[in-house]
């Protein structure tokens, strides 16, 4: 069994994947601030609920004496948070775990044309990789909207670059540090899957900050897709964000904006889980 491990900078998502049957993802706030990761945690990771295959049915912790043939884990450390820890804590359960760190080299792009592959992070070249593998020459642009928001270009299977924009909490986090009179407005939590964008114009404080939070990022993003238009056909929108932006960019990019989830995992799963 193969576990994608995507370690983010305020989330972790892990996914089984199994080739004949639907895969199940589960994700996780990570722990902030310095705190180690407790025995909870690494519980939930084994935890699942709807999979099964020959040997085990997922309903229960996937601790040795109910799974015990080795896991094989696929880490993609993509934020700052330790892979050692989280490494460690699950070898106390699970001794035997096979585990395996994904660098940018092991991924096999077509090509690019960036300075340097090796300072591009790794989750942004395997959801490149997935989208090239799913949709071949179509030109993309490929927005991972999380803690930070990537965009990104691919033309002829090559990775052209792209931009990194502020995630929207963050940018929402910068307004108080402006004005002592600018509130600090919630955003909705990723994967809330909440689709309400904000009206404009707003009729408070509060919502004119809403509006320029969420319609600044997809004023953005679209001036980045009419950049590559008509070359860019399609944009893949993916994410813990990704269903809050959706409603807006499909407003202004009508008819080409689809939702690709869980690209990081599923670049990991084509890359070395077949």
């Amino acid at each position: 069994m193969n576990i994608a491990v995507d370690i983010g900078n305020t989330r972790l998502k892990c996914g089984v994947f199994f080739s004949d049957e639907e895969n199940e993802v589960t994700y996780l706030p990570l722990p902030l601030n310095g705190e180690k990761i407790e025995a909870s945690f690494v519980c939930q990771m084994l935890q699942w609920e709807s999979l099964s295959d020959d040997e085990v049915s997922f309903g229960k912790t996937l601790t040795m004496d109910v799974y015990p043939t080795p896991i094989t884990w696929w880490i993609a450390p993509t934020g700052s948070f330790p892979w050692q820890d989280l490494k460690a804590e699950i070898l106390k359960v699970r001794p035997r775990d096979i585990f395996k760190i994904i660098t940018q080299r092991q991924i096999p792009l077509s090509g690019f044309t960036v300075d340097s592959l090796a300072k591009v992070g790794i989750d942004r070249l395997l959801a490149v990789f997935a989208v090239v593998e799913k949709y071949g020459d179509v030109p993309m642009l490929i927005v991972d909207a999380g803690t930070a928001i990537t965009v990104d270009v691919v033309q002829n299977r090559i990775f052209c670059g792209g931009a990194i924009l502020p995630g929207l909490t963050a940018m929402s986090s910068i307004y108080p540090k402006i004005s002592e009179k600018l509130p600090l407005v919630p955003i909705p939590a990723p994967f809330s899957f909440s689709t309400d964008r904000p009206v404009y114009p707003g009729k408070n404080t509060e919502d004119a900050i809403r509006n320029g939070i969420y319609w600044g990022t997809i004023g953005a993003i679209r001036q980045f897709y009419d950049m590559f238009f008509p070359r860019t056909k399609q944009l893949i929108l993916t994410g813990g964000d990704a269903d809050y932006l959706l409603t807006g960019l499909s407003y202004v990019i009508p008819q080409r904006v689809e939702h690709g989830d869980n690209l990081v995992l599923e670049g990991i799963y084509r890359c070395f889980g077949e």
